[in-house]
C-alpha cells in the first residue's frame, strides 16, 4: 500500500498508524476478503483496551479496497465477546445493545468479530468464520509511525520498551509536538494508573479513627452510630436489616471524602476495599467495567464486615438526563451496580459508601432505601476543624497563638490544603537544619498568604450579599452561610481569586422547568450586578477561572438551550457533560450567542431586582464586612427585611 494511502484517515495520529500497519499486516492471509461486498472475519487482538483504533484500522483498510471508496455501505460491524465464556455478546456500534451472534451474522453482510484474550472468539464463531487473523503491533510498527507522525526516529532500544504499551498510551503520549523525554514520563504515568483500576484493599488499617479526624460534622456522628451497630451485629444484638447498608458523601474534592472512608472501615474494625468507576471505565468495554464492579463487591463479601468505598460515583450516571451517546452501555452499569447492591446475592456485612462532588448526575435509583440510604454533606472546616486538621498533618504540637494563626489565614481551605500547608512547613523546617517545625509555620504563613485590601473586601462583601439577596427574592431561600475571605493564598492563582463564598442548601429536585433554569442563572449572575450597582463597574471576579459564577451560569444556559427541550425546539444539541458543552459554546458561534442572550436577559432581571433591594443589599454587605462570616440565623433578617419579591 502506498504511504498516503496509509496515512488517509489517521489524522497522523501513532496509535491509529500503528494500527493500520498491524491490521494491513494480518490481512495479507486473506487478502481475497478485501475486495469482497460479504466476509465473516474474526480478529484477534491483543487486549481490550485499544479496539477503538482497530477498529478504525479495520474500516479504513477495507474502505480504502472499495470500488466505489469509502462510505457506510462499505463499513464493517463489529461484534464483540463481552461475557466470559464467549456467550451472549454486545455489539459496539449500536453501543452493547445485546444481540445473538446468529442475528449479527444475518443482519451484517460484512461481520468483523473481536477476540481478546480477557474476551476471546466462541468456538461456534470459530466454526463459521471465514478467516480468522492475528493482530499484533510490532516495534517496527511503531518506529514507522513515529517517523511518519513526528519525523524522527525510535531507537531500536527505546522502541522495545514501548512497543509493551498499549498503543492508546502511544498515541496520547506522542500527540503534538512533545520533546521525546515529555512523552516517555506520560506512557510511565499511563502504566502506572491503569495498575489502579483494581479495587485497592487496604489490610493495615494505617488510617486515623474517626476520634482522630476533625472536620467531618455530620458524617462522623453518623460514622460513629455505624461503629457501634456493626459492633451489635457481629455479637448477635442486631440483625442486618437494622444496619445502614450505604451513605452517599457529597462535597468538593479535597473535602477528605476518602479519608473519612478509611477512617470509618477502622472504626468500624472492618475490611476497607476502594473501588474507583472512572478507572474502571477507562478499561473500555462494558464487560470489564462491570467486572471491576463485581470484584469489588465480591472482595468485600468475601471479608465482611467490610467498607467498600467507591469513589468519583457521579460518573456512574443518571437514566433521566442519559445523552445520545452510549445510553445502553450507562445503563447496564447502572443496572449492573443496583443489582451487586441489593440482588440476588446478598451483602450482609458490607457497607458502601459513594463519594461525589454533584448529587444531580447519580441516578434516584441508589438514594433509596437498603442502597445509598442517607445522603451526607462534607462543608469545608470550620476555624476548630482547620486548626486540628493542620495540626494533625504537621505531626507536632505548636503553640495555639500560631494555630490561631492558621485557622485565621486559611478560611476556606480544604482539608486537603491544610495537609499541603503542614508539608510545606515540615518541609522548611527540614531544609534549615532545624528540628522544630513550630517556629517555620508563621514564616511560611507570611510567604504564602496576603491581607486582602479594605477596598477589595468590601467589593466581595457586596457581591456574595448580591447572591443571597436574589437567592431570597426569586426564590425565597435563606443562604445557609455567608463567607468573605481575609486572606488569599498567593500560591494559588484560583484561589487568588476567590474572594469568598455563599453557601444554599442543596436541592433534590429530579426535574426542572424553564424558571427554574432562569432562577439559578440569575443568582449566579447576582454577585456580578451587585457589584455593578453599588461601585459603578464590576470585577473580573465573577469570571476567568473554572468554577466562577460566569462558568457555570453559561452551563446553565448551555443545558437549557442544547438538550432541555424546554427552550423553543425540541433539538437534542449535546449531553449534559460540562466538556461537550463547552465545546458547543467555543465552537459554534450561533449557539454561544443564544447563549448570551439568556444570559444577558437574567442580567437585567436581576440588577433591576437587586436595584429595588439596595436596603438589604447594603445591609448584609455591611454585616459581612464586620463579621467575615454570616450564619443562616444572622442572614435571614437581613434579608427577610421588606424584601421585594418577584
Amino acid at each position: 500500500m502506498k504511504r498516503s494511502n496509509l496515512i488517509a484517515g489517521t489524522g497522523r495520529s501513532v496509535g491509529l498508524l500503528m494500527a493500520r500497519m498491524a491490521v494491513r499486516r494480518a490481512l495479507r492471509e486473506c487478502p481475497e476478503l478485501l475486495y469482497r461486498t460479504a466476509y465473516i472475519l474474526g480478529a484477534e487482538l491483543p487486549n481490550d483496551v485499544d479496539t477503538t483504533l482497530f477498529e478504525r484500522a479495520f474500516e479504513l483498510e477495507f474502505q480504502s479496497h472499495a470500488p466505489d471508496g469509502p462510505g457506510r455501505t462499505t463499513a464493517p460491524e463489529f461484534h464483540y465477546f463481552i461475557e466470559d465464556g464467549g456467550r451472549e455478546r454486545y455489539r459496539r456500534n449500536k453501543p452493547f445493545e445485546e444481540f445473538s451472534l446468529g442475528k449479527s451474522i444475518t443482519e451484517n453482510q460484512r461481520l468483523i468479530a473481536i477476540g481478546t484474550p480477557k474476551h476471546p472468539l466462541s468456538e461456534a464463531f470459530r466454526t463459521i468464520a471465514e478467516a480468522i487473523v492475528v493482530v499484533r503491533p510490532e516495534q517496527r510498527h511503531l518506529q514507522a509511525a513515529i517517523k511518519i507522525a513526528r519525523d524522527f526516529h525510535l531507537s531500536d532500544e527505546i522502541a522495545s520498551e514501548l512497543i509493551t504499551s498499549n498503543i492508546s498510551n502511544l498515541s496520547i503520549a506522542f500527540r503534538g509536538n512533545r520533546p521525546l523525554d515529555a512523552a516517555l514520563r506520560i506512557i510511565n504515568a499511563l502504566g502506572k494508573a491503569e495498575q489502579t483500576a483494581q479495587p485497592i484493599v487496604d489490610v493495615e488499617g494505617n488510617a486515623p479513627s474517626l476520634d482522630d479526624i476533625a472536620g467531618y460534622g455530620e458524617a462522623k456522628s453518623w460514622g460513629l452510630e455505624l461503629a457501634q451497630d456493626l459492633r451489635d451485629w457481629k455479637n448477635g444484638a442486631l440483625q442486618w436489616s437494622d444496619v445502614d447498608r450505604g451513605v452517599l458523601l457529597l462535597g468538593a474534592p479535597g473535602t477528605g471524602k476518602t479519608v473519612f472512608a478509611r477512617s470509618l472501615a477502622k472504626s468500624c474494625d472492618a475490611h476497607f476495599v476502594e473501588c474507583s468507576l472512572t478507572k474502571n471505565q477507562a478499561l473500555g468495554h462494558l464487560g470489564d467495567m462491570l467486572k471491576g464492579l463485581s470484584k469489588a463487591f465480591n472482595e468485600a463479601r468475601k471479608n465482611s464486615p467490610s467498607v467498600l468505598f467507591i469513589d468519583e460515583f457521579d460518573g456512574i450516571g443518571n437514566r433521566a438526563t442519559l445523552s445520545r451517546h452510549a445510553p445502553e452501555y450507562a445503563t447496564q452499569v447502572i443496572t449492573g451496580l443496583l443489582e451487586l447492591m441489593d440482588g440476588t446475592e446478598k451483602r450482609n456485612g458490607v457497607v458502601v459508601v459513594a463519594a461525589c462532588n454533584r448529587i444531580e448526575t447519580v441516578d434516584a435509583a441508589f438514594l433509596r432505601p437498603g442502597r445509598l440510604e442517607r445522603i451526607i454533606e462534607i462543608p469545608l472546616p470550620d476555624l476548630q476543624a482547620r486548626k486540628a486538621i493542620f495540626k494533625q498533618h504537621l505531626q507536632t504540637d505548636p503553640p495555639e497563638t500560631i494555630l490561631d494563626e492558621v485557622g485565621l489565614l486559611t478560611e476556606g481551605c480544604s482539608g486537603a490544603d491544610l495537609e499541603r500547608l503542614a508539608r510545606d512547613c515540615r518541609r522548611s523546617a527540614r531544609r534549615s537544619g532545624g528540628t522544630s517545625v513550630g517556629r517555620h509555620v508563621l514564616n511560611v504563613l507570611s510567604d504564602q498568604f496576603l491581607k486582602v485590601p479594605s477596598s477589595q473586601l468590601r467589593r466581595n462583601a457586596v457581591h456574595e450579599a448580591g447572591h443571597a439577596v436574589a437567592a431570597y427574592a426569586i426564590r425565597g431561600i435563606v443562604a445557609t452561610e455567608l463567607v468573605i475571605r481575609e486572606y488569599f493564598r498567593t500560591t494559588n492563582v484560583a484561589e487568588s481569586r476567590d474572594g469568598g463564598y455563599t453557601v444554599f442548601s442543596h436541592d433534590h429536585s429530579s426535574f426542572q422547568v424553564r424558571s427554574d433554569y432562569e432562577d439559578r442563572i440569575a443568582v449566579f449572575l447576582a454577585g456580578h450586578a451587585a457589584e455593578a450597582i453599588l461601585f459603578d463597574h464590576p470585577s473580573d471576579g465573577s469570571g476567568l477561572v473554572a468554577g466562577s459564577d460566569l462558568e457555570r451560569a453559561t452551563m446553565i444556559a448551555a443545558r437549557l438551550i442544547a438538550s432541555s427541550g424546554i427552550y423553543g425546539d425540541l433539538v437534542f444539541r449535546a449531553d449534559l457533560t460540562m466538556a461537550q458543552l463547552k465545546r458547543m459554546v467555543r465552537d459554534d458561534e450561533q449557539f454561544a450567542k443564544s447563549c448570551d442572550l439568556v444570559l444577558k436577559a437574567q442580567m437585567r432581571r436581576v440588577r433591576g431586582l437587586l436595584a429595588s433591594n439596595m436596603k438589604q443589599l447594603e445591609d448584609v454587605a455591611n454585616a459581612l464586612v464586620k463579621k467575615g462570616r454570616l450564619s443562616r440565623e444572622e442572614i435571614s433578617p437581613l434579608v427577610q427585611s421588606n424584601t421585594n419579591t418577584i
